[in-house]
Order: structure tokens, then C-alpha cells, then sequence
């Protein structure tokens, strides 16, 4: 019995060593130069991280001038078990200012699906995400600021479009009685204005709102710098999601005029082609807001 003790407890010691050996290879420093066991060392490694993180939001705290409030252990604990786990730099950041932004009393960040998703995510990944977002929130603000010029000049164009059209009718009129034939280069071109005019006129009410929808309309993701796997992996957390659109081209109509037909037969020929993309969903902007600093104003002292 005692022989199978020491040849059990031999192949366990030779594992342990074939182990250590491997893990040299995969951390710095080296496992004997901690003198900690493997269980120590990793223990150890993460809580390095934890606390870096925690500094980092502190630091992000006191200089938004932000005042802390309590948040649940259930949102708490896996924030700070899954941060501890990232070796990234970058990253470590983006950790301490979803942690910040969580304690944040001013904000209703407790979205326990965000640690979640930053746990789950590359540094390459959240980099292309996140210019995705920068740049819809520069295309929101340019947009709202069409609209609201269009809106505040609406008023005034309507006016000044009725005048125009009433002043077309008169030339028209006028240029009818003077006219030989009843027609003229200088009536045809009349009229073209006036139908011109009418038309803008009735699409006010659709220029608005198509620049609503503009204002509203989801970002495209580009995908040049993303691999298959990463594009998968965005799609998987809700991050981004794939969209078809079906559009039809030119068409054309053939109408045979064969006499010997009680009938006339009709030809449609119309192209339809699809359009793929990818665009970043509401959970998406949601989420790297949530990672991203607060542009708020320095600290005034109000951080205890």
C-alpha cells in the first residue's frame, strides 16, 4: 500500500513540476522567481489587477468630481473578478471607467450585462466599435443641426414659395395673351419653374421628416479591419447586427403591337439586387457610452 502511495504521490510531485514548467512559458516572472504556488501565483496576478483597476477609477472619480454611491454586490463582484483577468492596458482603462460611470450618482449605469460584454471583447474589437460610435454621434449632431435650421426657416421659405408661385401664374397668364400660337419658349420654361416651386412646397412636411429619419438612422459598421471571427463574435453579444436590403434597378416596358392579339401582352424587366450591412445596435452605443470617460467638469472638491 505504502508502495502505491509513494508511486502516486511521485507521478502528482512530476506533474506539478511538468506544469509549473509550462506555465514559466505563458506569465512573467517565472513562477520561482515569486516562490508562490501556481494557485498563489494567479491569485496573486489578479488581485494586482483588481487593484490597479480600482485606482484607475478612483482617479477617473475624483477628476469628473464624482461622488460614489453604493452598488450591489451581484454587479460589483463579477465587475471586479472579470477586470481582474485582463492584462491589456487599454482595456484596464476602459474597466475603471465602466466602474466609475457605474457609482456614478448622476447616472443609471447598473447594466449588469455590460461587465459582462467587456469580458467577452478584444481590444481590436471595442476600438472598431468605438469609432463607430464616434462617428454616429458627429453625424447626430450635424443632422440635428440641419434640422433645426430647416425648421426654422420653414416658415419663411412657405411664404416666400406661395409669392413665387402666385408670380408665376400672373407671367404665365401674361405670356399666354402675348403669345402668337398660345406657346412659347419663355411660357414653357414658366411653367417649369411654377411646377418646380409647387413641388418643393409640397414636400416640406417630407424634407422634415426625412431628416428625422436621418437623424434616427442606425450606423453603418465598416469591416475592413475586422475579421470573420471578431464580426461573429460582436454579432453574438448584440453588439452589431447584419441587415439585407432589397432594391430594385431599371426597368422597362414592352408592349408588342400585334394585330392578330385580342390582347396586348406586357414585359416588366426589373433588376432586383440586395444590399449587405452591418450596424451597430442600440446596445452597442449603450454600451461603449458606458466604457467611455465623461466629459463633465473637473473636480470642485465634491469627491470625498
Amino acid at each position: 500500500m505504502s508502495n502505491d502511495i509513494n508511486i502516486k504521490s511521485s507521478t502528482i510531485e512530476k506533474g506539478v513540476e511538468l506544469a509549473k514548467d509550462f506555465l514559466d512559458k505563458l506569465v512573467m516572472p517565472a513562477v520561482e522567481e515569486t516562490g508562490l504556488l501556481i494557485k498563489e501565483k494567479v491569485t496573486y496576478w489578479k488581485f494586482k489587477n483588481q487593484v490597479k483597476v480600482l485606482n484607475k477609477a478612483k482617479e477617473y472619480c475624483e477628476k469628473h468630481g464624482i461622488k460614489p454611491h453604493t452598488i450591489s454586490f451581484k454587479l460589483l463582484v463579477p465587475l471586479l473578478e472579470t477586470s481582474s483577468l485582463e492584462e491589456d492596458e487599454v482595456l484596464q482603462d476602459k474597466w475603471a471607467i465602466l466602474l466609475s460611470n457605474m457609482v456614478d450618482s448622476e447616472q443609471n449605469v447598473e447594466n449588469h450585462v455590460f461587465p459582462y460584454i467587456l469580458g467577452q471583447i478584444s481590444i481590436n474589437e471595442f476600438l472598431n466599435l468605438e469609432k463607430v460610435v464616434a462617428e454616429r454621434k458627429k453625424n447626430v449632431i450635424r443632422r440635428t443641426e440641419l434640422l433645426h435650421l430647416f425648421q426654422k426657416e420653414r416658415p419663411q421659405r412657405e411664404i416666400d414659395l406661395k409669392q413665387k408661385i402666385e408670380t408665376r401664374k400672373e407671367e404665365i397668364e401674361e405670356e399666354r395673351g402675348n403669345s402668337k400660337y398660345g406657346f412659347s419658349d419663355k411660357l414653357w420654361k414658366l411653367q417649369r419653374e411654377k411646377s418646380s416651386l409647387e413641388m418643393e412646397l409640397r414636400n416640406m412636411p417630407y424634407s422634415e421628416k426625412s431628416l428625422i429619419r436621418e437623424i434616427n438612422e442606425p450606423e453603418s459598421v465598416p469591416t475592413d479591419n475586422l475579421k470573420e471571427f471578431e464580426i461573429s463574435n460582436l454579432i453574438r453579444l448584440g453588439l452589431i447586427k447584419y441587415v439585407q436590403e432589397a432594391f430594385s434597378g431599371y426597368q422597362s416596358l414592352e408592349i408588342p403591337n400585334n394585330k392578330e392579339d385580342d390582347y396586348l401582352s406586357v414585359d416588366f424587366d426589373i433588376d432586383v439586387d440586395f444590399e449587405e450591412n452591418y450596424i451597430l445596435t442600440e446596445l452597442g452605443e449603450l454600451f461603449i457610452d458606458a466604457c467611455t470617460e465623461k466629459k463633465t467638469a473637473p473636480n470642485n472638491g465634491c469627491y470625498k
